[in-house]
């Protein structure tokens, strides 16, 4: 992150293996600091960061905020570690077992409920109509994320074992590519990459959701040395964010037409997107009444003491952490102070 003088400027894309960015100029003729963040975003559909963006809010708190395009949230543990990106875009567990890994990593804050939307897919041809008829088949999905751990938790919940169906690991563009062509039995995946394969005629057997909590809660993560010289530049980046959500709500419609812009999904990928997908105010792990709440003993705690469980037993974590300050409450404190 860089301080300067507010001035209206573009940023290049930063090289972070071949994705793609975009960038919030700063505010032209305001004599205030801004600050820089260089944020992970996947092509999902996202309102609140999106309307933020465009509708210039995050300028309006003093912020530049260039997005880099990921297609999952493994896929940015390198660019965090290389410094490309100050935060990345995903989900709680998988950036816990990047932090049991080495990278000491941190979440800033849940944002987001992704469980309707992860699904297992089998052709609608397919003799498969359960979890039960996974045994013995191959399933695509992303390892590590949170799709890998929703496939053990489902298969235990249909009385069978981690070792009952064979994930085989690969980004979702080539889950796509690998379910259309028959080398895969079934796909875990995530919109908006299975919403053509449903409209195509896939069948959904499973979702995330049907986990009692799913493990889909999504935000950004960043590295703790960093987190804690720009817990500033965070907080006017989840004030952003709560600015967006509240003229999501009063506006759907801008949200679905920011999507398209930024992801060239199809709009009726978006519409259909939205009906299942929750937004949350950047403070509600703060709220005991919350379904993200964040504290030791919480649904959420517990989740994520199970995936860093998981990814140990399936040799993907390294190294048990303490997770009790995985959550930067800090940082939403900060935040809700304005």
């Amino acid at each position: 992150m860089t301080a300067g003088i507010g001035r209206r400027s573009v940023i290049k894309g930063i090289a972070a293996g071949g994705a793609a960015a975009l960038v919030a100029p700063s505010i032209g003729a305001r004599a205030q600091t801004t600050l820089r963040i260089n944020a992970g975003m996947q092509p999902i559909m996202n309102g609140p960061a999106h309307i933020a963006f465009r509708e210039k809010y995050f300028e309006k708190l003093g912020l530049e905020v260039n997005f880099v395009k990921f297609t999952s949230g493994p896929a940015q543990f390198a660019a965090l570690a290389g410094g490309q990106v100050d935060l990345a875009w995903g989900g709680v567990g998988p950036f816990l077992v990047a932090n049991a890994n080495g990278q000491d990593l941190q979440f800033t804050s849940v944002l987001m409920d992704y469980n309707k939307l992860e699904m297992v897919l089998v052709p609608k041809d397919s003799p498969i109509k359960s979890m039960k008829d996974l045994k013995g088949k191959k399933v695509a999905g992303v390892q590590g994320s949170d799709v890998h751990y929703g496939l053990w938790k489902l298969l235990l919940a249909h009385g069978m074992s981690k070792d009952d169906a064979q994930l085989v690991g690969m980004a979702p563009p080539q889950q796509v590519a690998a379910f259309n062509a028959r080398d895969v039995d079934a796909a875990f995946i995530w919109a908006p990459f299975a919403t053509p394969l449903v409209d195509a005629g896939a069948r959904v057997i499973a979702r995330n959701s049907d986990l009692s909590p799913g493990p889909a809660f999504l935000g950004w993560a960043g590295r703790r040395p960093w987190l804690d010289k720009n817990a500033d530049a965070v907080s006017r980046l989840l004030r952003g964010w709560n600015m967006g959500l509240d003229k999501m709500k009063q506006d759907p419609e801008m949200a679905i037409r920011y999507t398209l812009d930024f992801t060239g999904m199809a709009r009726e990928q978006a519409v259909a997107i939205a009906k299942d997908l929750d937004c949350f105010n950047s403070t509600a792990a703060l709220d005991p009444q919350s379904i993200v709440h964040w504290s030791k003993g919480s649904k959420l705690h517990a989740m994520l003491g199970d995936f860093l469980k998981f990814g140990l037993d399936i040799g993907i974590a390294k190294n048990l952490v303490n997770i009790d300050d995985y959550i930067r409450t800090d940082v939403m404190q900060l935040a809700r102070k304005g």
